[in-house]
């Protein structure tokens, strides 16, 4: 397995994780009215005050477990997908 279909499943493992992790922290809050579908989405790519209070909720309403959404999560799975498709395969041209 190459280097760059290592890292486009790590990538895509990222991403996908972090929408789960964003849909767990804000979801609830859209379905009741607390944040509309384009605010919850904003604090899938950035942090601000709405999305920290958001978060501060959510983590009222669910176990202590639960971890409030890390914006960089979304960006990391972004950029490691980048990198995957700038990285060239590393095999070997058949002769």
């Amino acid at each position: 397995m190459g280097v760059s279909r290592v890292l486009a499943a790590a990538g895509a493992a990222i991403v996908l994780t972090s929408l789960v992790w964003w849909w767990t922290t804000f979801g609830d809050l859209v379905r009741y009215g607390y944040l509309s579908w384009n605010e919850a989405g904003r604090c899938l790519v950035s942090d601000s005050d709405l999305c920290t209070l958001a978060r501060v909720l959510c983590l009222g309403a669910h176990p202590r477990i639960a971890i409030g959404y890390w914006t960089s999560a979304f960006w990391i799975g972004l950029a490691v997908l980048s990198v995957s498709v700038l990285t060239p395969s590393l095999r070997r041209a058949a002769p």
